[in-house]
């Protein structure tokens, strides 16, 4: 599982509130990931995102470059949105720390997709039909990238986006405007996103991880009824019953 995997996962778990005596409150936790397309080191250093992603498209970003990302990324997930000539690129990415890679499947070789260890997420292309969605989980992803998500959602786009998230079964990786609304982002959620993307100064990734906090708690799914029953051997025995016709059929036999 790479690191990207592992945020959006421990993001996703709904954690027990702590019981007893003195058991502190805690910190609350995020229900979705802000994530910088950042350009360079510099970008990546400065921002409190909890997710990286190193905007190589148009480019080639030198083995140098990579290894200052990683560096300054720390222990955040990085990502590259790069196109990737092969198999052997896609192992020099993860050698260098590129822990996941935002490719175009229309240009992208198939061989590039061998790297067990390098996370995949795939851009996917405007209004997806349901084949193609379905046809995703044979390939080995960490996630869908949708790009601009629109503002202040009618229902068809919302369903249009809960379609996306059921059928592709991946959690998706939403780019939004960096003043995205609470509504917006709720939205997102319920549709499945797991990271929000966008470009912004460090004071608006921030604010915007503020604005993810104020979210209401995810919605969990309806328990069924519990049905009790009880443990082997102690339901009633047929046997019971037979003892009482024994001493029944006993007590007429005493009689003379």
């Amino acid at each position: 599982m790479t690191k990207l995997a592992d945020a959006i996962q421990r993001s996703q778990r709904t954690d027990a509130a702590p019981m007893g005596f003195g058991a502190g409150r805690a910190a609350p936790k995020p229900s979705l990931l802000v994530g910088l397309i950042a350009a360079d080191a510099a970008a990546i250093a400065a921002t409190p995102a909890a997710v990286i992603l190193l905007d190589g498209r148009g480019r080639s970003p030198s083995k140098d470059e990579l290894v200052a990302a990683r560096t300054a990324a720390g222990e955040k997930p990085l990502g590259l949105w790069s196109a990737v000539a092969g198999a052997g690129p896609a192992k020099e990415l993860r050698a260098a720390g590129i822990d996941f890679l935002l490719f175009d499947p229309e240009t992208t070789p198939a061989a590039a997709l061998l790297e067990e260890e390098l996370g995949y997420v795939i851009s996917l292309p405007p209004a997806p039909e349901e084949l193609y969605l379905r046809s995703l989980e044979s390939l080995n992803l960490e996630g869908l990238y949708v790009d601009a998500a629109p503002t202040a959602p009618t229902v068809a786009q919302q369903i249009e986006l809960n379609r996306i998230g059921l059928l592709g079964r991946k959690p998706l990786l939403v780019r939004v405007a960096a003043d995205a609304s609470r509504d917006d982002l709720q939205s997102l959620r319920g549709a499945g996103a797991g990271v929000i993307l966008t470009e912004g100064a460090p004071e608006r990734i921030a604010a915007l991880q503020e604005t993810v906090l104020a979210l209401p708690p995810r919605r969990t799914r309806r328990e069924e009824r519990a049905i009790v029953s009880l443990p082997r051997g102690q339901a009633a025995q047929p046997e019971a019953d037979d003892d009482d016709d024994d001493d029944q059929d006993g007590a007429r036999r005493d009689v003379p």
